[in-house]
Parts: C-alpha cells; structure tokens; sequence
C-alpha cells in the first residue's frame, strides 16, 4: 500500500511540476510516494521512476482534453482501486480533476488538489472557459483539502469559486537552497554575457502572454537610450516569434539575448546584477524566490498573486505597478507603468547601496522558502 500518489501531467515545464518533483526527492522516507503522471514528458527528478498513463494530447484542444479527462479519470480509478494510496495529491487543473472524477473506490483515500494559477485570469473570456470555471466550482467542492500557493489564490478560491474557507489551506512552494547554491556555482561555457562588467537584467518564465516580457523589453528599450546595460530572458513559449521580432524593431538585438529553456538557470541567474519579473499574473512565483536564493536584488510587478507576499511592502524587493497586458507596437510610446518600472531598473543601476541592500534581503527572505520549512508543513498533512 502506497502513502501518497503525486498526479501531475509531465515533470517538465513550470513551478507545479517542480514542486512535485521536490516533494518526490524530500518527503521523509516515512512516507512512500509515487509520481504518476499524464504524458512522458519528463525534466525534473523524482525518487522513483514515474509511472506514466501514456496520454496523447492530439488534435484540436477542444477534443483532445475531453478526452485525455475521460480516458485518465478511467485509468487512475484503477490505479487508485489496485493500490489503495491513503493520499492523492495533485497538482494542475486537468490533474485535479481526474483526481476527483476518478472517485474513492471501495477505500477511503483523501484527495488533495492544489492549485498553482489565478483560475480567475487563467480562464476568463470566452464560452470554453466559463464551462470550465463552472466544473471547477462544482468539483472543486468534493476534495478532502485545496491547497493554494499563496493567500491571494486562496481568497480566490474563497470568493471566486465557493470553497469553504476551512477547506483551504495556503503552503508555498520549496526551493531547495543548498541545490540552487549548488548548481549556482557551475561553469558558464563560452559565454561573455555573463562574465563582463556590463549591468545585466534578467528574466525567467515562460514565453506567454500571463509573463509579460514585452513590457520588460520596452521599458529596457527606454532605458538603454540612458545607460549601457544588457537584458538577458530564460524561457520558451508562443511569444518567442513575438518577442523576438520586438527586439529587431526596437534595435536592441545586440543588447536582449533570449536563452530559451535551461535546466540549470541558476547559474545565469547568480551572475546577473539584477532579476525582474514583468508579470500581469502569477500565484506564488517560483522564478521570484528562487532568483532571491541566488542573491539578486528584485524587481517586481505588483500583480495578483503572489509578488507582494513575497517582497512585502518592498521590503524584500522593489514592486511596481502591474502592467495592463496591451501588446503594443515598438512604435507607440511607454505606458506609464512602463515608464514606471524603466525607473525602477535605472535606480538599481544609479544606486550601489540600493542595489547591495535588496541582494542581501533576498538572501534572507529565501530562507522562508528553503525546502525543509515548506516540506515539513506537507509532511504534517501525510503524517495524519
């Protein structure tokens, strides 16, 4: 008999995937886990081997996730029937509702869904998604415990979506310190971006419309035309095409350099001068804890949810307004919240003591985060 099934789509990609990759490596030995997850995609470590459902995402969206839910709730009531887990955590939305869907069985196994995203942004504007909020109200309901990422997500949840305040509970996500550290140090090959004396800016996340990364780029481009420094982004996703084609139009090509996916970002990230985070929605960003593990001084916007828990009232970090999301041409002119968060990296760049006292808050709000204080508020769930 298993303690815990982690139920996640792959082990490559975001901050969900990492968390259940670190709650495979970090759990007490006391508790047996097995990662089970959707596709065979695989990034991140696990203690075991994951066991793979073999599910193909093919065709239209609309057709292949009716389907992957039908055919995963089916095969995970039956992995659930044959090895009678006593907990089953999971972790995306499709995750979490196979989770449910998938039932007891002719056992008592609590089912404990977490959620990593603002469901409220992520599914809004359209008659697909007003379905799928709707399916989430209602299934939601029927979990053992809703964990949220942080508080923001939390009153989400709460007002947004009807959970029963006492059924949710907020832990934030581990960042294994010591592994960051670690991986920090290692080489950079035949890079001269990362070993120069010029300012260097960067980004972490994925390319897509929920990151922002546009806004940071025009707000850079305000800024080079006052100061030399460099713009580096670590992340893939649709905008990349977009993104790209920004830069050319804004002649910054030999200052923003795009990395695409790294498995070890650390080590750019702890050779930078500073991180920013151009958000206009998260929940509990890791690339925002895990950049402060590797010492840099936080640029942030102040967006739901998450940047202000984290940073507190600029405390750890320096918060800016959140963008408003408009994709605009490089030939229009900065937004104010551009224009606002262009001063904020010229002020890091003008103030050396600024600059040193925020990298030393970011070591010490990273301790928040570490690994065994997160994993042990977990083990207090399975250890029931």
């Amino acid at each position: 008999m298993t303690d815990l099934f982690l139920l996640i789509t792959s082990l490559a990609g975001g901050g969900a995937e990492r968390v259940a990759s670190e709650l495979s490596l970090n759990l007490s030995p006391n508790i047996s886990r097995q990662i089970i997850i959707l596709t065979d995609d695989v990034c991140y470590p696990s203690k075991e081997p994951p066991l793979s459902m073999n599910l193909k995402f093919q065709g239209p969206l609309a057709l292949s996730i009716p389907y992957a839910f039908l055919k995963g709730t089916m095969a995970y009531k039956k992995l659930k029937t044959e090895n009678k887990p006593r907990f089953s955590l999971s972790f995306l939305t499709l995750d979490n509702l196979i989770n449910l869907a998938s039932g007891y069985g002719n056992y008592k196994t609590k089912n404990i869904i977490s959620v990593h995203t603002s469901l409220s942004m992520k599914y809004k504007d359209s008659p697909k998604n007003r379905i799928i909020k709707y399916m989430i109200s209602v299934i939601y309901k029927r979990a053992d415990l809703v964990i949220a990422v942080s508080e923001g997500v939390r009153q989400e949840l709460i007002y947004d979506f009807n959970i029963s305040p006492d059924n949710v509970k907020v832990l934030y996500n581990p960042v294994d310190l010591d592994n960051v550290k670690r991986l920090a140090e290692k080489e950079i090959d035949n890079d001269n971006w990362f070993n120069e004396d010029t300012p260097l800016f960067i980004n972490m996340g994925r390319l897509t419309k929920a990151k922002g990364q546009w806004h940071l780029i025009r707000a850079f481009s305000e800024l080079r035309q006052h100061r030399k420094c460099k713009l580096a982004i670590i992340g893939y996703g649709e905008l990349k095409e977009y993104l790209e084609d920004l830069v050319k139009q804004l002649n910054l090509s030999d200052d923003v350099l795009f990395l695409g996916w790294q498995d070890n970002p650390y080590k750019y990230i702890s050779r930078s001068s500073f991180f920013v985070l151009s958000s206009l929605w998260e929940a509990l960003p890791y690339a925002l804890t895990e950049a402060m593990a590797c010492g840099c001084p936080i640029i942030s916007t102040d967006c739901n949810y998450g940047p202000r828990e984290i940073l507190g009232d600029n405390r750890y970090g320096i918060l800016v307004p959140p963008m408003d999301g408009d994709m605009r041409s490089a030939l229009e002119p900065l937004s104010t919240n551009e224009k606002i968060l262009s001063q904020a990296m010229m002020n890091f760049l003008d103030n050396s003591e600024l600059r040193d006292y925020y990298a030393q808050k970011s070591k010490e709000r990273a301790k928040y985060f570490s690994t065994v204080t997160c994993i042990r508020e977990y083990e207090k769930i399975f250890c029931e």
